[in-house]
């Protein structure tokens, strides 16, 4: 009977360890400064992102990881939903290459990578959004009055994965790494 309650206990302890790994890894939004003009919104953003283990194995055998920004350009109304005047979507690349052992990060600046000599300090320029100018391209500019918002998350695409791990990523909580929306308000 105690072998029975001690696999039981283990198993358990197991299980918890497993949820434990997940919930350290997650993506989170953690600051956001805006500035609107007629033609352009001027965004800042301070992202904190961790991958999990299984993340950062795969990231590690050299499958590249890809870090999509969603931003929307909301203005606030008090009677109805809030009204989307524009969105964006960035997109980084996170890669490893295994021959100079370095993180490379791309997306960021047109045509180039920016090297790393560790992952934490990869991230930690992912997550460091400064000053992107936005454009309001092809749109009248926008009345001055009006309450808008800034509704921004981070998330990884496990669509772009390779194939065969797409399957793995879309079933295992490890792979979902997502801060879900966060609204900031603009200042004018």
């Amino acid at each position: 009977m105690n072998h029975c309650r001690l696999q039981t206990v283990a198993a358990v302890l197991v299980l918890l360890a497993g949820i434990g790994a997940v919930v350290a890894a997650d993506f989170n939004v953690r600051g956001v400064q805006t500035q609107l003009t007629a033609r352009a919104l001027a965004l800042s953003a301070r992202l904190k992102l961790t991958l999990s283990k299984k993340a950062e194995d795969a990231l590690n055998k050299g499958i590249p990881l890809n870090v999509v920004i969603d931003i929307d350009l909301l203005r606030h109304r008090r009677i109805l939903w809030d009204r989307s005047m524009a969105s964006w979507s960035l997109r980084r690349s996170l890669r490893f290459h295994a021959l100079s052992g370095q993180y490379l990060v791309s997306g960021v600046a047109v045509g180039g990578y920016e090297n790393f000599s560790s992952l934490q300090d990869a991230l930690a320029f992912l997550g460091d959004v400064d000053v992107l100018r936005l454009p309001l391209a092809g749109r009248k500019p926008l009345p001055a009055e009006g309450d808008y918002r800034v509704r921004l998350r981070v998330y990884l695409d496990i669509g772009s994965l390779p194939s065969p791990l797409q399957p793995l990523a879309y079933a295992s909580p490890a792979w979902h790494l997502n801060s879900g929306w966060t609204t900031w308000p603009v200042e004018p």
